[in-house]
């Protein structure tokens, strides 16, 4: 597991480095205003992804290690029927609202449109890649999405540097490197014998019955990491929100630690909570590395936030040094969340998620109701307040709940040998 996790951080630090290190150039020839605009754009995207696909592939990842391949690439198939019908209707809703979300998100009808298309092509590289999760094949993986990667940031400089073109010119460079990278994983799911295009009413029903309750849960998610950036651009601003874009960038290097490691311990907690000799001393091994794991997310917030500092000291465009005083508050919101999936994972495997979704969802609430009035009270920052607050929120509940569905010895300490 640890060899594993070393090639996912690795992968993942590459991967995430290469957007890292434009961000000294591409601060330069953006303006904050263009960056509140790709946040716009982002934000939509984000939010369709919620309806597109129905967040199934996390039961393709459950099933994987439940089923036979025979049986497996026959769910695949149907999860890719359940992708088609969503993206159909999300496309047919967005037709039907284009105006009033333009006049939301600043966006035409085309980029409007073209975010359906975008959302489609991010879920089809994200079944292939929770299969080679799985799979625990961790080189595949990264390889894959670095280059992923490498190509969309090859052709942002290419139409932003060069070219000279606005934010749209990141935007085009992601949507034509992510149909790209879709079409390839499509081929490389059919390569590898996970599709059978056979319909199954009974994996159609279990694909529902798993990524409809989804929708709340990671609507509300969707509103603690996007919905404050699209109050922040009604209540202060593009401008603002670009510089609260650029902070959050500064601090999703947390992200990129919490979420390689979560590549590999799900699998492994999958795989032990599916094996019939599941002992009392592994789960208070487990419990024991749980809280080894919060201790060091609160050390890796600390030591981040002291790096960040001569990041833009040295690296960002001094427009962008306001940018600094959020990142703090998004480094602790990330460590939030990474203790979040560790006691989360057991809702998924048990398909717990309808109570989950109401959790989530009241949480989320209560972050757009604090957003709101802290963004109007303290400016841009009040977004950072409420971004920590729901976060805190929505980790100790989900905790509690999900002990209630599995109940771990949290207080092995009260266990005798």
């Amino acid at each position: 597991m640890i060899k594993n996790s070393l090639i996912y951080i690795f992968a993942e630090v590459l991967n995430k480095a290469i957007p890292f290190l434009l961000l000294p150039i591409l601060t330069r020839y953006l303006t904050p205003t263009d960056y509140g605009m790709i946040a716009s754009f982002t934000a939509f995207v984000s939010f369709l992804s919620i309806f597109v696909g129905l967040s199934i592939h996390g039961a393709v990842s459950i099933n994987f290690f439940k089923t036979t391949k025979e049986e497996l690439k026959i769910y695949i198939a149907n999860g890719i029927f359940v992708l088609l019908i969503t993206t159909i209707i999300v496309g047919f809703v967005v037709f039907i609202f284009k105006e009033p979300l333009h006049n939301k998100l600043l966006l035409s009808s085309e980029w409007l449109y073209i975010g359906v298309i975008l959302s489609f092509s991010q879920f089809v590289t994200l079944l292939n890649l929770t299969l080679w999760i799985a799979e625990k094949k961790p080189k595949a993986y990264g390889i894959y999405q670095i280059s992923q990667t490498f190509v969309i940031s090859t052709m942002s400089i290419l139409f932003v540097v060069v070219l000279h073109f606005d934010w749209t010119g990141q935007v085009i460079a992601n949507i034509l490197g992510t149909l790209s990278f879709a079409l390839f994983s499509f081929y490389l799911l059919y390569k590898r014998g996970y599709l059978e295009f056979k319909f199954n009413k009974k994996d159609m029903k279990d694909l529902l019955h798993f990524g409809i309750p989804m929708i709340p849960h990671n609507l509300s998610g969707w509103i603690t990491t996007n919905g404050d950036k699209l109050l922040l651009i009604t209540l202060v601003g593009a401008s603002a929100t670009g510089l609260f874009t650029v902070g959050f960038q500064i601090g999703i290097v947390m992200s990129v630690l919490v979420s390689s490691f979560h590549k590999v311990w799900n699998p492994y907690l999958y795989e032990k909570l599916s094996s019939s000799n599941f002992s009392l001393n592994s789960k208070i091994k487990i419990v024991k590395f749980t809280y080894l794991y919060f201790v060091l997310m609160v050390v890796l917030v600390l030591f981040l936030n002291f790096i960040a500092k001569y990041i833009f000291i040295y690296m960002i465009d001094s427009q962008y040094m306001d940018s600094y005083q959020y990142v703090i508050y998004i480094l602790i919101m990330y460590a939030l969340n990474g203790m979040y999936f560790m006691v989360v994972s057991y809702i998924f495997y048990f398909k717990k998620t309808k109570q989950l979704a109401y959790i989530t969802f009241s949480c989320s609430i209560l972050h757009l109701l604090f957003s709101y009035i802290f963004i109007n009270i303290f400016g841009a920052i009040g977004a950072a307040y409420s971004g920590v607050i729901s976060y805190t929120l929505m980790f100790l509940a989900v905790w509690y709940y999900s002990n209630k569905i599995y109940p771990m010895p949290w207080n092995f300490w009260r266990y005798s040998d």
